[in-house]
């Protein structure tokens, strides 16, 4: 009776231990595949609300399927919003990139963790401390910031 009472707690500590593992991997894992594209993507060009010089800090934010980055604002060219930007100050964009499990794109049920992929657009993601004018749109209706791929501003 004793042995039998250890086995299964020994089975029941190691499946235990094999779900553990893959819930941390499924979270921790991100795969950078920003140069494919999966789907077909359809935007609208528009004009910019703000054009600004920012810097790359390197921290990037995954929620659902979205993919945002934080970029220290080093000028201010133009701002056509009523958003108090400061130069020195980080906020937070919109990316035009995609999250997907990859369970979802592997064929593999069981494959732990994320991909983040390309929407189709020329855009790439700042590296940390890399510097570069972009171009913002603002989501009225969130208060949320996108930075614009080239190819979609209207000049």
């Amino acid at each position: 009776m004793k042995r039998r009472l250890k086995i299964v707690v020994a089975l029941s500590l190691i499946v235990s231990g094999i779900i553990g593992v893959y819930l941390i991997l499924n979270q921790y894992i991100v795969l950078d595949r920003t140069s494919q594209e999966l789907g077909n993507y359809d935007f609208v060009s528009s004009q910019a609300d703000v054009e600004v010089l920012v810097e790359g800090t390197g921290k990037q934010n995954i929620l659902g399927d979205r993919v945002s980055t934080k970029i220290k604002i080093v000028n201010i060219l133009f701002n056509n919003t009523s958003s108090n930007l400061v130069e020195g100050n980080e906020i937070e964009a919109n990316e035009y990139l995609v999250v997907h499990h990859n369970r979802q794109v592997s064929g593999l049920q069981w494959t732990p963790g994320r991909s983040i992929f390309s929407m189709g657009t020329s855009y790439k993601r700042l590296k940390k401390g890399e510097q570069k004018t972009i171009h913002l749109k603002l989501n009225k209706e969130t208060n949320q910031f996108w930075i614009m791929p080239e190819e979609l501003i209207i000049k």
